[in-house]
């Protein structure tokens, strides 16, 4: 399981000696400069011994690399070595002298110094004299700097055994010294960056302040780091000495092992740490968790290193102090963003307080909805009292005219579930969640959605449906804390909406005819008296004009009265389309109308009087040919303020009076008061 190496390299004691310090030592050394160093443990079996061979030999040209037999060659010198306890020197196929010494144990050193990449001289018919002067021409290179091409494998064999007693000496007094001065030095750099890392603005310059300490500092070849914040999805931050497009990273497996996480270091062999990095090559991984107040912010993975338990620590400390900071930047950007989310939710709370026209507030608060939660496409459905269905007001990422055509029953289907329920969906996957278990419908991108019920003291309003990020993450609780603190303040606004709309509906039953739609006589008088005060103010006159369809109690009689309300019905949207758009037109009672024409006098009225006239007697009613003039006509009399009435009463009574004129002359005409009608002594048709 992921952190079981951990335990045995907590409880493993302290090492005083780092390796690679010993190995830097002895290539300081003038006897070794001719070879290639490395370092071999038996606990890296097969691999290890091919990765240490591989190190002495690759600086060589890689066509004169050695055979499979090779291997076997090392592994019989390394045998010779732990047997005698004695350096062994050979000379592989190629040529090459090599040699192993074995190190002392219980000084946490690895089992063996290796090194080869110098050719063999073959012994020679020269003299003894002559062979020592090749030797100390060699010393004298070797201290020099410089080395010969070829070494014999006697002088080769006395190289090595002077670097065997040399290394108890390296071991006891100079790698402790080496070691002190390394940490020191490491420890004052770790100092330093820990207060650049606090002075950084933004993730990014912490991040590349530790990437470059990693490398530099502790010389490491290969570093991986990842990312995870709260609700996005992990990303690799940087690849150093890797090549990205060389691996993937599994998501959930990662996933997982974030939220398994001890929190602390933990070693992975290779084949471990590829099941998370599939592709990723590597004999063993150390893992530095990114951890700031329990939340896991990401890890830092080293690779192919063995590290000292020194190196470790300092780079522990060094990883903690980024956690540290990382967790201060993303504490300083969720509350900016707080900030800024709550800026956002009071504006757009007060736009949606402007907003008059009920089917735009419904479309306002989707969207509002969806740019809060970044939600590609969603639905605002509401409750149908009549039926008990929820249908939709308004849709985004659906087409418009299909969105109308849907509704969901009460208690079925997901939203109806909630609307039902009275609680809350949040859905990560569609597919896997008990509570809905469904197939993900192809139109939708991801498989997490919230579903959420919009009530007004415990009366359900209807659901508010939100799906697709734009980021392609799930929802999560912060998301849905927020999308119901926004909503608890906009149902109040669908509500009064809903309240306003009644109101007004009963507010125009209240002022308009059932049958025709036309305002009635209540608001005729009120719209009268606002007329008259208008016109004295404006030193304008206006006119009335009383309409009666002819002989329509004997239409009523003949047709019956289903066709008179028809007939009525046809009058008043004649009258509409007739009048100017500034004209009021009201059934005044019966088949009798009454219009307000605003800013005009009796001579401009007789024109739209005359209009009206017409249009009734052109226009065809059923069962109009059994009345007296063969068709259904009206009659009209027109009267002006101020010179016919001041009050209402007395310009109604004028235009009456010349209505009754009207039908007296016989019908099917417009008739202009005049004074003389009074002194008449005519009645009304009223009277």
């Amino acid at each position: 399981m992921l952190g079981e190496q951990m335990a045995a390299t907590v409880s493993t004691p302290a090492k005083l000696v780092d390796p690679r310090d010993l190995l830097e030592l002895m290539r300081q050394h003038p006897l070794t400069t001719p070879f290639n160093l490395a370092f071999y443990s038996e606990q890296h079996g097969r691999n290890g011994l091919l990765e240490a061979i591989y190190t002495v030999c690759a600086p060589l040209d890689e066509e004169r690399l050695c055979t499979p037999d090779c291997y076997q060659g090392w592994v019989e010198s390394l045998y010779h070595s732990q047997l005698t306890n004695q350096p062994a020197v050979h000379s592989c196929a190629k040529g090459f002298l090599c040699f192993t010494i074995s190190l002392p144990e219980g000084k946490g050193l690895p089992d063996y110094l290796i090194g080869g990449g110098v050719f063999e001289r073959k012994p020679s018919t020269n003299s003894a004299m002559e062979e020592n002067n090749q030797h100390t021409a060699d010393d004298a290179m070797i201290e020099s700097g410089q080395y010969p091409q070829l070494i014999s494998l006697s002088r080769a064999k006395a190289i090595v055994e002077e670097i065997s007693r040399a290394l108890p000496l390296l071991l006891n007094q100079q790698i402790h010294t080496l070691s002190l001065t390394r940490t020191t030095q490491r420890l004052e750099a770790v100092q330093k960056l820990t207060h650049d890392l606090s002075d950084c603005k933004n993730s990014d310059q912490a991040m590349a302040i530790v990437s470059e300490a990693l490398v530099v500092l502790f010389d490491l070849p290969k570093v991986l780091i990842v990312l995870q914040r709260p609700g996005h999805p992990m990303t690799i931050h940087s690849t150093l000495g890797l090549d990205q497009d060389a691996f993937q990273f599994d998501q959930k497996r990662l996933a997982d092992y974030f939220t398994e996480s001890s929190g602390y270091l933990e070693i992975l062999p290779g084949e471990e740490f590829a099941t998370l990095f599939p592709g990723l090559e590597t004999h063993l991984a150390y893992l530095f968790p990114l951890q700031e107040n329990g939340c896991l912010l990401g890890i830092i993975a080293l690779l192919d290193v063995d590290l000292h338990c020194r190196d470790q620590a300092l780079i522990d400390l060094l990883v903690n102090r980024l956690a540290t900071r990382l967790g201060s930047l993303t504490a300083a950007e969720d509350h900016r963003q707080e900030r800024q989310t709550s800026a956002r939710l009071v504006a757009m709370i007060s736009d949606l307080s402007l907003v008059d026209n009920r089917h735009e507030l419904y479309r306002q608060l989707l969207e509002m909805s969806a740019e809060l939660l970044m939600a590609t496409s969603g639905s605002l459905m509401l409750l149908n009292e009549n039926d008990g269905t929820l249908k939709i007001a308004a849709a985004k990422g659906m087409n418009s005219s299909l969105a109308k055509t849907m509704s969901v029953a009460y208690g079925e289907g997901i939203a109806g579930r909630v609307a039902k329920s009275g609680f809350p969906m949040l859905v990560n996957d569609i597919e896997r969640d008990k509570r809905v278990a469904a197939r993900n419908r192809p139109r939708f991108k991801t498989k997490s959605f919230i579903s959420l019920p919009l009530e007004v003291e415990d009366r359900l309003i209807g659901v508010l449906n939100l799906a697709d990020k734009s980021n392609n993450t799930n929802f999560n609780e912060v998301d849905l804390n927020l999308i119901q603190t926004f909503t608890n303040h906009a149902v109040l606004m669908i509500d009064r909406a809903a309240t306003l709309e009644k109101a007004g509906q009963f507010e125009q039953l209240a002022i308009t005819d059932p049958l025709t739609g036309l305002y009635n006589r209540r608001l005729l008088e009120n719209r009268l008296q606002e007329e008259f005060s208008r016109s004295e103010r404006q030193q304008q006159s206006f006119c009335i004009i009383l309409a009666d369809l002819d002989n329509f109690k004997a239409y009523n009689d003949i047709c019956g009265h289903l066709a008179g309300d028809n007939a009525l019905r046809k009058t008043a949207d004649l009258l509409r389309r007739t009048a100017r758009e500034m004209d009021i037109v009201t059934r005044y009672g019966g088949e009798e109308f009454c219009l307000i024409l605003p800013g005009i006098g009796k001579k401009e009225s007789v024109f739209v009087g005359d209009r009206i006239r017409r249009a009734i007697e052109t226009e065809s009613f059923s069962g109009e040919s059994h009345l007296p003039l063969g068709r259904l006509t009206i009659s009209l009399g027109i009267a002006a303020s101020p010179v016919d009435g001041a009050t209402t009463n007395e310009l109604i009574h004028a235009a009456d009076l010349a209505l009754y004129q009207a039908k007296a002359l016989g019908r099917n005409r417009l008739v202009l008061y005049e004074p003389s009608m009074d002194d008449q002594g005519l009645l009304s048709h009223h009277e």
